[in-house]
């Protein structure tokens, strides 16, 4: 639910304002034109490398554009992320206190009770991780998890919306983030429900709004395929330990650089 920060990464495009330089900056063109792959862990130094993680985030980026996906990881290269607004933040900052005040009693907050099973997880973990090789890391931050009395798990993503998101359709990458992080609690000894929750936040009509802005809710229950994941991790080690794939014909961002080579 939580709108990426400006990264002070470098993009395609150049430097956010407050960027930091990085170890041995690259420009899309010269990371394009050395076309080399990872060192095989044979070639190191003796030095341990650093695991790369990976996370839902990450897939669905490889997904859009696997050059962009590949030049992120490998050369610190970020697609330009316009104008982002803060207000996605505050709400989730807001909705995960009121959710710790119902937890220490095992009471679920009243706008959810009747819509979900479980009670709330106590004490809540946020980060959860799994490594996949000595190179290969795989990652989630859940938003909220409940635990039924049989002992299951069930991950939950906060959402905000513009309006009621019954009257549209769900967006794909929504299920594959369910699924990541119960493939993610699968893996750290967490049986799950085989169910996960969008509770989506978003502004209701009201002829008094001095006395309260109405917040509507409504809980979205998707069924999860943890076996999904893994296949999708697979796919993207693939690609990262490759040359640099061919864009995706329908990347704004590459079809850009594509053109200004022209003039």
């Amino acid at each position: 639910m939580t709108a990426r920060k400006p990264s002070g990464q470098p993009t395609l495009f150049g430097r956010g304002l407050t960027a930091k330089r990085v170890k041995s900056p690259s420009t899309f063109s010269q990371a394009l034109s050395s076309r080399r792959a990872p060192r095989p862990a044979s070639e190191t130094t003796g030095v341990e490398k650093k695991r790369l993680w990976l996370s839902a985030t990450a897939i669905e980026n490889m997904k859009r554009c696997p050059r962009c996906f590949w030049l992120e990881k490998h050369e610190g290269i970020r697609q330009p992320e316009g104008i982002v607004s803060r207000l996605a933040n505050r709400f989730d900052v807001v909705i995960k206190r009121y959710f710790d005040l119902y937890r220490p009693n095992g009471e679920l907050p009243p706008m959810i009770v009747g819509k979900v099973e479980g009670k709330l997880q106590h004490p809540f973990q946020e980060k959860y991780w799994y490594n996949v090789n000595e190179r290969y890391g795989y990652y989630g931050k859940l938003d909220e998890c409940l635990v039924t009395s049989a002992g299951a798990y069930t991950p939950v993503d906060h959402k905000t919306a513009s309006s009621d998101p019954n009257l549209r359709e769900l967006i794909p990458a929504y299920q594959f983030q369910l699924d990541s992080y119960a493939f993610l609690l699968e893996q750290n000894g967490r049986p799950t429900t085989g169910i996960g929750h969008l509770i989506y936040f978003f502004p209701g009509h009201g002829d008094k709004l001095h006395e309260g802005f109405p917040m509507e809710v409504s809980v979205k229950t998707l069924k999860t395929n943890h076996a999904s994941v893994m296949p999708q991790i697979a796919k993207a080690i693939a690609i990262l330990e490759g040359p640099p794939p061919k864009p995706n014909p329908e990347c704004s961002f590459c079809q850009y650089v594509e053109t200004i080579k022209k003039f």
